[in-house]
């Protein structure tokens, strides 16, 4: 990102100017002269004064790790004259003995040498601290930012974290033609909502930034990338921390980061969804052109030879082909009402009409149903809800309970048995529907719910269009329960299906 090129201009105060006091720093550094001078005076006054150059030394120290490196100098100029004018003879003189010229020179490179030594430590250690100090808030506005999982909230974040270090800021995300204001700061709100042309017209210009009076324009780009534009303002009233260019830069670039990083995942999310519902669109279009047109072909082939060959056929080979027409007229039906169910549970346009009903009655009802499809295959009953109440649609979980019976015979060989029962388990009602088939594969199992899902023996057969253990799902979760796989069910085989349903109380007879 080409941020802050003309940051000096606009944030050009030096940390040490600011921390230490700016000009007052050189009045305090005077002061500390003038009370080593006094102090000098009163020392020179007692009997056998000596080494009065410590009381100045000591004065230019303090200015050294106090106030910096300048004021340290500064201070130790003024120390060498107050000490020659003040307090060695001629008094009140800037003369001196030749003699004690080489004391002079001796004491003004002392004090030099103390006050830049002192002071240059001092700012080196007091740099130190502000980058430490700016790492760590560096730091912690990059994992603030990397949490940001839209563009309007990685804004967000770089305005809170700008406003932290002391400015203000305005963020508009955006090209030329659909540039928009995406966070601002508190302050700055009524003047933002005015510069949206201001801001478009800055972008137009290409130019990388605009530095005004008490406010700086920049572009928001990552390469070549434009993102969009920022405003940032010193903030109002005094903070402990003021801005820093380098530190503004980082930041700054640490959101163009996430705000773009944001906007992939945007992007990516958009896709991954239009390819889901490409994929569900075909996958819907061939599962139904495939399962209708395999039941219609065989209605069609035994309807035709009846019709043309009716005289050739004996009576069982008729019964036969007659029966065949009606399977898998059943079966279009059930793909149908499939269909229909599930569009209308996506639509929420499903209506439910709950009552009070037995769950063992609901079992029985499918299981009259499905009984000319179990064709030689056993049905264990073992109800144990007598006395028990669910609210549910009489009609919808019967159709419930017939897709998992269809399914365990669609999965199971003729003369293997079914063991349906209903239990009460807590607060809820457990009907289950348990099968000798092979198994759902581990894989498999957490999917078996999905729409227009199918296992590999499905897909082999061409059994199905994977919308009768969604359909069922819907419904029973439209109850307010919900259904349950596990495979294997027993002794390494089968698959058990669990609709739970809240127990409801029992309405008491009025009399």
């Amino acid at each position: 990102m080409q941020l802050l090129a003309a940051a000096r201009n606009f944030v050009v105060d030096d940390d040490a100017e600011r921390h230490r006091g700016g000009r007052w720093r050189y009045f305090i550094a005077a002061a500390l002269i003038v009370v080593a001078t006094c102090l000098g005076y009163f020392w020179s006054s007692m009997p056998d004064s000596r080494n009065l150059s410590l009381v100045f030394f000591g004065a230019i120290l303090l200015a050294g790790m106090w106030l910096g490196k300048s004021a340290a100098l500064f201070a130790a100029l003024l120390a060498f004259l107050s000490y020659n004018f003040f307090l060695i003879e001629p008094q009140f003189s800037l003369q001196f003995a030749p003699a004690d010229f080489l004391a002079f020179a001796s004491f003004l490179i002392g004090a030099v040498l103390v006050g830049g030594l002192s002071g240059r430590l001092s700012d080196r250690a007091r740099d130190a601290t502000d980058r430490l100090r700016d790492l760590t808030v560096l730091f912690e506005a990059s994992r603030d930012l990397s949490r940001a999982v839209a563009p309007q909230d990685a804004a967000d974040r770089v305005v809170r974290h700008l406003e932290q270090g002391g400015c203000s800021a305005a963020i508009w995300l955006g090209d030329v033609a659909s540039l928009r204001l995406a966070s601002v700061s508190l302050e700055r709100r009524d003047v933002a909502a005015q510069w949206s042309q201001e801001m478009e017209a800055f972008l137009a210009s290409n130019r990388k930034d605009d530095v005004r009076a008490h406010c700086w324009l920049l572009r928001l780009e990552t390469g070549e990338r434009v993102l969009g534009a920022v405003a940032i303002w010193t903030a109002e009233g005094a903070r402990t921390i003021t801005p820093d260019q380098r530190w503004i830069e980082a930041v700054l670039e640490l959101g163009a980061v996430a705000i773009d990083r944001a906007r992939l995942i945007a992007e990516v999310a958009d896709a991954t969804i239009v390819m889901e519902k490409e994929g569900l669109r075909t996958a819907l279009l061939s599962s139904l052109s495939h399962d209708l047109r395999t039941p219609i072909s065989t209605i069609l082939a035994s309807a035709t030879s009846l019709q043309e060959h009716d005289g050739h056929f004996d009576a069982e080979t008729r019964r036969e082909m007659l029966e065949t027409i009606q399977d898998e007229s059943e079966r279009l039906n059930r793909y149908v009402a499939n269909l229909l169910e599930m569009t209308r549970l996506e639509s929420g346009v499903l209506q439910v009409r709950s009552v009070l009903i037995d769950p063992g009655e609901a079992l029985a009802s499918a299981l009259e149903r499905v009984a000319p499809r179990l064709k030689g295959r056993c049905v264990s009953r073992a109800f144990h809800t007598a006395g028990e109440r669910i609210f549910v649609d009489p009609v919808l979980i019967e159709q419930a309970l017939v897709n998992l019976l269809e399914n365990a015979i669609s999965h199971t060989p003729s003369g293997s048995t079914i063991l349906v029962s209903a239990v009460r388990e807590h607060a809820n009602i457990v009907l289950a529907v348990e099968d000798e088939g092979p198994g759902i594969p581990q894989a498999d199992l957490a999917r078996v719910f999905d729409k227009f899902f199918r296992g590999r023996s499905d897909r082999r057969t061409g059994a199905g269009v994977g919308l009768g253990l969604s359909v069922s799902r819907g419904l029973v979760e439209s109850f307010g329960g919900d259904v349950r796989a596990f495979s294997p069910a027993n002794s390494g085989r089968g698959t058990r299906m669990e609709v739970r349903l809240p127990v409801h109380p029992a309405m008491e007879p009025v009399e």
